[in-house]
């Protein structure tokens, strides 16, 4: 019994003489061999379209939001001063899910400020569609 108990503390103070001499790959005073630096963020989205929002001047008097065909349709008049190409949107999306069933949009360029403009924009619901609502878009880019 006594050799036992002498083996078993033996290979217990050997064990821990190796790991004691295993080394760090990172000891005081040295850096690791690759480091890897990120930008700082400011957890500001950026835009993907650069454009001007001019949803205050754009007015959607009827939308379709059964599956299949689909149509929106309304009036943008340019705000004063408007130069560029104006981009209507509409997306059809999922209430519950938020996800985008369908998209559609219609630009104009060289475009008058102060004239109301008709525009169409048509997609297509996926028929397994239960539910959409229209979200309306619209920019001067």
């Amino acid at each position: 019994m006594k050799k036992s108990v002498v083996c078993i503390v033996g290979v217990l103070v050997s064990a821990a003489a190796l790991a004691g001499c295993s080394s760090s790959s990172n000891e005081a005073g040295q850096s690791p061999s690759s480091t890897t630096t990120q930008a700082a963020t400011t957890g500001e989205a950026k835009a993907a379209n650069p454009g001007t929002g001019i949803i205050e001047a754009t007015k959607m008097t009827s939308c379709d939001t059964a599956a299949g065909k689909v149509a929106a349709k309304g009036t943008v008049t340019p705000p004063d001063g408007t130069k560029g190409t104006v981009k209507v949107s509409v997306s059809w999306v999922d209430p519950k899910t938020s996800a985008v069933l369908a998209r559609g949009e219609q630009s104009f360029k060289d475009v008058q400020s102060g004239k109301a403009l008709d525009w169409v924009v048509n997609a297509e619901v996926p028929a397994n569609a239960a539910e959409a609502k229209c979200v309306l878009g619209a920019t001067v880019l």
